[in-house]
């Protein structure tokens, strides 16, 4: 089995979509990542009728990542133990997959066409597997089932549940050190004078400095292989108590705001240059909604009082409100900003002869 690859590294700006369409009209795409997440089988209804469906997550290039859900028979590919019986990394290519949207995030379906192959005995593998970082933790883990996610961000938001005027009130003792919390807000503005982000070592996410003209990371005592930007968004918060000031950082801002940082940060590049207060547009738009934020306050809370209170999780936003019934799946018009988004290992073409 031959497979000829392009990736949207080797393909130019100016030829990327031409060259799309030619080598793939039927628009379906094929993908090589390392297997990060793995989800059971499920059953769910469509259209009336049970069907079986299965949630893999492939890491490609940096920090992106792209979730797969397999339909049908094509959730069976891949055993249910295979990653816990076998030592990984596991570099998986799911073929003629079609690519949708939901709620901003961008994913993969399978079709009817669609085959995987787990770690093949060919160059495309075999260079991946050679540019991985020892240190990039490449254990396979398990996705919970979404019932069971929706069950556990529902107990969450019930469970020492806060007003913003009773989180400022917390006193720090034996019991109280270091706590978990939720809290119903709504952003009312985002402060700017340290900007929206930071160059993160991409292993630990500790803040990188640049000592004697070379990126250093004190946690790892090292130059860090790869330095990315991770968002640090200062937001004011209101709810009918009072006001205060979360810290919104990767995990948090990437459920509200549809790109990663490194992604806006790319885009806002020439504007940043002329004023480094130019908030991107993308987060300008969470001004004004209101979220369920689960909180991590610690001693600097607690002890000392400061309110830069950080957000460890913003939790399904269907427990507070009712999601707009216009937010639904539906495939994604194929375009060039697209195209990039999907990085580095994304395959255009797979030929079998």
């Amino acid at each position: 089995m031959n497979m000829e690859y392009t990736t949207l590294k080797q393909i130019s700006r100016e030829t990327l979509i031409h060259a799309s369409i030619r080598k793939n009209l039927a628009q379906t795409y094929h993908v090589i990542g390392i297997l990060d997440y793995i989800g059971a089988i499920e059953e769910i209804k469509t259209r009336g009728r049970p069907t079986k469906i299965r949630n893999i997550q492939l890491l490609l290039e940096e920090t992106k990542s792209i979730q797969t859900t397999l339909w049908g028979n094509t959730a069976h590919q891949i055993d249910d133990d295979f990653y816990k019986t076998n030592k990984g990394p596991f570099i998986v290519i799911v073929t003629s997959t079609i690519v949708k949207t939901f709620r901003g995030d961008y994913q993969l379906s399978s079709t009817f066409a669609t085959k995987l192959y787990v770690n093949l005995d060919i160059p495309e593998v075999a260079e991946i597997r050679n540019k991985l970082n020892t240190t990039i933790d490449v254990n396979v883990k398990e996705i919970l089932p979404k019932r069971l996610l929706k069950v556990q961000d529902e107990e969450l938001a019930s469970q020492n549940k806060k007003t913003v005027a009773e989180i400022k009130n917390l006193e720090w003792n034996s019991e109280t050190k270091d706590l978990m919390v939720t809290c119903n807000a709504k952003i009312i503005n985002i402060n700017n004078k340290y900007g929206w982000y930071y160059v993160a070592c991409l292993i630990c996410k500790t803040k990188v400095k640049q000592v004697k003209g070379v990126l250093w990371c004190e946690r790892c005592k090292n130059e860090p292989k790869f330095a990315v930007p991770s968002y640090r968004i200062q937001v004011e918060v209101q709810d009918e108590t009072g006001s205060t000031t979360f810290i919104l950082f990767d995990k948090g801002a990437e459920k509200i705001i549809s790109k990663t940082a490194k992604e806006l940060a790319e885009m806002q590049e020439e504007i940043l240059k002329l004023d480094e207060n130019i908030l991107p547009k993308e987060i300008q738009k969470i001004i004004g909604n209101k979220y369920l934020f689960q909180l991590h306050l610690d001693e600097y809370n607690l002890k000392y009082g400061k309110e830069d209170y950080t957000v460890s999780k913003i939790l399904d936003m269907e427990i507070s409100h009712k999601q707009n019934d216009s937010c639904k799946v539906e495939e994604h018009q194929v375009t060039e900003a697209y195209l990039l988004h999907l990085g580095y290992y994304m395959i255009q073409t797979l030929v079998y002869t």
